[in-house]
């Protein structure tokens, strides 16, 4: 009965359904032609631009032209969009906000639509889709196949002058003086029945007279109010004023300190708390304020949305927002505070983290990596765009989130991609955001001083002090105070920098090698160990356990890693003979005398399971052998899916694999899929020790002289040439393998050029307590040096992290599989 209800109560959707499907397949003839209908066409000259040849981050107007070519005018009903982007909308492009919409768009006649914009340097391509198939708005026409057109646009780079320590010095101090200028309450004044209404208006909020051209009026007050409420305004001007250096007793910031102290405090919304915070953390006067952070942090999180019965709040559990809509926005000021709070100490439950973290990840574009604003709408952009990107990175690293996590690295990959100092991507408004967005995403731990090959601090610096005006602001695309704040806590790097180190273990930081061992096999047991807080330049013991350490877990083994100011991260690896065919639990628990002292030491400990099979186990292999011989001369090593061809009477050895990465930095060219896949070009579908074995088969010798990653030692051992193959899906080739240089898929950045051709040197990684080394990190050849890969590059770049990128004018596609093929280079003599 129930199905049977159920059945009843959606046929007609059922049909509906049925029907959309059916006129689907004939998207060029959206309704049977002999009805009339409206049909909206566009072509290449429909779309112009108020500036054709503008410097970048200058604003255009960018206007489309709709005709009606069809029979009808469309209902009072319907609405006509149209939708354009920044690029091929079937390639991911940006997608611009458009207001404007068409309403009876007569037979014959035309009407525009026109949206403003802010273009990176270069060529790009502008599209526009009248009536998109997939609009909620759809309106049903004779043919779409005149729906789409486009227009390119060039656009010329900008520089600015390298800016001195005495200009950015003088910048901040005329910045501060102009704060401090606007201490008061901000109004323009209707002419007509003299309200107060709030400068950001264009019309007054009871007669709705035009306030546009009418002078702002400052009241004098002891606190800030520029329209959005007195306290995050008091806040906004109080932190920016300390973080530029203006001392605590000074006049205007403890008249502020004040009147936020004696507000009412039990009435404070989200973003009260979320300003009120890192201000008091500014102040550094933890004795006389840590009670008021205390609780501020406890009603903050007391705000925190959580999941309801109904399924559509699922998408907002974990967030901030209005209501019962989470945005980022507020997730920017929101895990900003909390960060800030915790540089005091004060205890953030982990679950709060989490939460939040688990709406960041649920907010980011799987496809492009970007950020939303949030799962339902922005006033600010049509989808991911710059500031919000920039916050989804802050929070994941604000959370102790690696930056090897893959939503991170894809985030990073947007930024690279879309990079730009003149606008906020993806939006038209809110560049001074973005750019305190980015350096907060950057400035916290671990730091990142150089981002896709720019020094995005200095270039950031040299349009501030460029763009500054003569009175000490800043202005965006509107005069608004906020932007001035953004510019000085950008200059004076105002991220709260934590006081003690923070320990953890990244996700998916404890590796088992084999996976599936039996009893009495050796396992070797792998971890990575990371550094989300102050700098540590000294060792750390690593203890490793089968079972709960805090409920009598036996202790495997221990060892100590070693961190510098350099690298946030250190990997470790021991060897166990299990005794007991049974699930283990293996624990590692970073240290556990507890000599350092850390802003957290919960998350010290980190667990994962492995099922050691009986002694008598048929092993996991298909059979014991490693070694298959496929002809005379001609070995298979490994089993698939992890195997490699020897071929001694070609001399080379070909790995299969796929691409990784298609942009962004990387330290390796080709990793196995358990190491730094986020770092690498390719990952190789081979046992490192396999490879090892090969190499020596063929009778080269390895160096093994490097010490430690980035070693600026020239690596010692044989010279092997590696070449890369894969296959392209072009009908008009016959031969569709495209064979290049490994070289060729790397960019060197500093030289404006592919990487250098180059002989690759085996250096064979190292033996470490019996462990071979590139085993446990599956490292294999490695751009950036590394100790523990198998090849590692020549060249002097290789001592420099900074230094390579993808060459994406050349890779193919993320996940295209390859051949990596390894050609020893014979010996003199």
């Amino acid at each position: 009965m129930q199905f049977r209800c159920i059945k009843e109560n959606h046929l007609s959707t059922l049909v509906y359904v049925v029907f959309g499907i059916f006129l689907s397949l004939f998207p060029n003839s959206v309704y049977p032609q002999n009805k009339p209908l409206p049909d909206f066409a566009i072509d290449a000259d429909n779309i112009t631009f108020s500036n054709d040849s503008p410097m970048e981050g200058e604003e255009v107007v960018i206007k489309v032209m709709v005709k009606n070519i069809g029979d009808v005018v469309p209902t009072m009903n319907e609405t006509l969009e149209v939708w354009i982007y920044e690029g091929n909308p079937d390639e991911g492009a940006l997608r611009m906000k458009v207001n404007d919409v068409i309403l009876s768009l007569e037979p014959g006649k035309s009407k525009p639509v026109s949206t403003n914009w802010r273009f990176r340097t270069g060529t790009h391509h502008v599209y526009a889709v009248v009536n998109p198939k997939n609009s909620e708005l759809f309106i049903a026409e004779k043919s779409l196949a005149n729906n789409i057109a486009s227009r390119s646009i060039t656009v010329k780079e900008i520089t600015f002058p390298k800016a001195t320590k005495e200009q950015i010095d003088a910048a901040v101090r005329k910045g501060l003086d102009w704060v401090k200028r606007q201490q008061g309450k901000q109004i323009r004044k209707c002419p007509q029945d003299e309200v107060e209404n709030p400068p950001l208006l264009a019309n007054c909020m009871i007669c709705q007279a035009s306030l546009t051209g009418l002078p702002v009026i400052k009241i004098p007050q002891k606190y800030w109010d520029y329209g959005e409420g007195p306290i995050q305004a008091t806040c906004l001007a109080v932190l920016t004023l300390l973080s530029g250096g203006t001392l605590l007793s000074d006049k205007a910031v403890q008249e502020g300190l004040t009147y936020v102290l004696n507000a009412d405090w039990n009435n404070f919304d989200t973003y009260d708390f979320s300003v009120v915070i890192p201000t008091l953390v500014a102040t550094g006067d933890k004795e006389k304020y840590v009670d008021r952070v205390q609780f501020a942090v406890e009603r903050l999180i007391g705000k925190q949305l959580l999941k309801e019965k109904n399924a559509n709040s699922d998408i907002d559990d974990g967030g901030w927002g209005y209501g019962t809509v989470a945005d980022g926005a507020h997730m920017q000021y929101a895990i900003y505070a909390l960060y800030a709070a915790k540089q005091w100490g004060i205890e953030i439950p982990q679950s709060v983290w989490d939460r939040a973290v688990g709406w960041v990840r649920r907010n980011q574009d799987e496809k492009s990596g970007g950020w939303y604003y949030n799962l339902v709408e922005s006033l600010w952009a049509e989808g991911v765009y710059g500031s919000m990107t920039a916050t989804g990175i802050m929070a994941l690293k604000a959370a102790g989130v690696p930056l090897s996590d893959k939503q991170m690295q894809k985030g990073f990959e947007w930024l690279e991609k879309y990079y730009t100092i003149t606008s906020n991507p993806g939006a038209f408004s809110w560049q001074y955001y973005f750019l305190l967005a980015l350096e907060r995403a950057f400035d916290m731990p671990p730091k990142q001083e150089q981002f896709a090959g720019h020094n995005w601090y200095e270039e950031i610096t040299n349009l501030l002090v460029a763009e500054q005006q003569p009175d000490g602001r800043w202005v965006d695309i509107e005069d608004y105070f906020p932007t001035t704040c953004f510019a000085i806590l950008f200059l004076t790097r105002a991220v709260p920098q934590p006081n003690a180190p923070d320990l953890g273990i990244i996700e998916a930081g404890i590796r088992f090698s084999p996976p599936s061992p039996r009893e009495g096999e050796p396992i070797t047991i792998t971890t990575t160990v990371i550094n989300t807080g102050a700098e540590l330049d000294g060792t750390v013991d690593v203890a490793f356990y089968d079972g709960d350490p805090q409920r009598g877990g036996k202790q495997i083994d221990s060892q100590r890693i070693i961190f510098s100011p350099s690298r946030p991260d250190a990997t470790t690896s021991i060897t166990w003979k299990a005794s007991g065919a049974k699930r283990h639990s293996i624990y590692i628990h970073i240290d556990p005398a507890n000599k350092i002292s850390e802003l957290s030491e919960k998350n010290n400990i980190a667990m994962k399971e492995i099922t050691i099979r009986p002694e008598s186990a048929a092993p996991v292999s298909e059979e014991p052998n490693q070694i298959t011989k496929i002809k005379e001369g001609v070995y298979q090593i490994g089993k698939h899916p992890k195997y490699l061809i020897l071929d001694v009477n070609k001399n080379e050895i070909t790995v299969p694999g796929k691409i990784r990465k298609t942009e962004g930095i990387v330290e390796y060219l080709a990793t196995g899929e358990l190491g730094k896949t986020h770092e690498s070009v390719l990952i190789l579908d081979v046992e490192p020790i396999h490879l090892q074995v090969a190499l020596l088969r063929l009778g080269m010798e390895y160096g093994s002289n490097l010490r430690y990653q980035g070693d600026p030692l020239t690596p010692k051992g044989d010279p092997a040439e590696i070449w890369v193959e894969w296959e392209v899906n072009k009908p008009d080739q016959t031969d569709k393998r495209v064979l290049h240089r490994a070289e060729d898929l790397v960019y060197d950045i500093a030289k404006g050029a592919p990487m250098e051709h180059t002989n690759w040197i085996f250096t064979g990684a190292r033996i470490v307590n019996g462990i071979f080394t590139a085993q446990a990190t599956q490292s294999m050849i490695a751009t950036y040096r590394d100790a523990d890969a198998i090849f590692n590059n020549p060249l002097p770049g290789g001592a420099d992290d900074t230094v390579y990128r993808v060459n994406s004018a050349l890779i193919p596609p993320e996940g295209t599989k390859i051949n990596l093929i390894i050609k020893p280079v014979k010996k003199a003599g």
